[in-house]
């Protein structure tokens, strides 16, 4: 009986979920290791160089947004991915495209890089971007826009920015906002300034399709006020070895070759 007594506790502590300096193993168990959903690239995809910040001072709440890349294979996170983040300023413009963003047709693109940038995993797979709340445009609830590649390598442009080249796309996705949070957040300034009426998330045929609700980020307020600032936190599971095609076809397929237009950013 003791000896039964015993295995049983060896067995239980065996498919524990353990916490290790590097990875977090078991991550199926909080659901982290499933495989996340493809969405459409969008018409606003452009290079972007390697960096943290990519708010370039433009008005917006502050947000910390937390990225970790699991293998859904193994369950283990991927260091040394390349994340590629992009998402429109707190009134609804890309940078590159500001005269399209606008509704100008066949407009002039450009040199700004503003809302763009790529992090390199680290050794636990989490990268980290600070930027804005994003704001929202005609037909599109609030969402951000993430790439991730794999087996990339670095390329150091003149003036030292850093940008990425190479390898293979293995997830082209969205992450989207509670409705509730993006209602307080319509009241501030530089959000109020945008006029047009918002798409909710359940009226956003992108969210519905790339069963969007698994790819809310979850949000904490860093001070009393949200308007002082916000972190987020997200896991994206893939399979990199995969080379999924761009869910909902066109727009898709590998990135602009050669390094971004104009200056680096500052």
């Amino acid at each position: 009986m003791l000896f039964k007594f015993l295995l049983l506790i060896i067995t239980f502590q065996n498919i524990v979920c353990l916490r290790e300096s590097a990875v977090k193993r078991c991550a199926r168990a909080a659901n982290s290791c499933l495989l996340a959903s493809e969405a459409v690239e969008g018409p606003y995809y452009w290079n972007s160089t390697v960096r943290n910040d990519i708010t370039e001072n433009r008005p917006g709440i502050p947000l910390r947004l937390s990225i970790t890349v699991v293998d859904i294979r193994s369950c283990l996170t991927i260091p040394n991915a390349v994340v590629d983040l992009w998402h429109c300023d707190g009134i609804g413009l890309y940078s590159h495209y500001i005269a399209a963003s606008q509704g100008q047709m066949n407009g002039p693109n450009d040199n700004s890089t503003f809302f763009r940038g790529q992090q390199i995993t680290n050794s636990r797979g989490i990268s980290i971007f600070n930027t804005i709340y994003p704001g929202w445009y005609r037909g599109r609830a609030t969402h951000m826009h993430v790439k991730v590649h794999i087996d990339a390598s670095l390329s150091i442009m003149d003036g030292g920015a850093i940008y990425t080249k190479g390898g293979h796309v293995s997830h082209t996705g969205q992450f989207f906002f509670d409705d509730s949070l993006t209602d307080a957040v319509a009241t501030v300034y530089p959000y109020t300034t945008q006029t047009i009426q918002r798409t909710l998330n359940d009226e956003d045929f992108i969210y519905r399709e790339s069963n969007g609700a698994t790819m809310i980020v979850p949000i904490r307020f860093l001070t009393n006020e949200f308007t002082g600032g916000m972190a987020g936190e997200i896991t994206v599971g893939i399979d990199p070895t995969a080379t999924p095609q761009p869910a909902g076809g066109g727009g898709g397929g590998p990135r602009p070759p050669g390094p971004p237009p104009g200056p680096p950013p500052s």
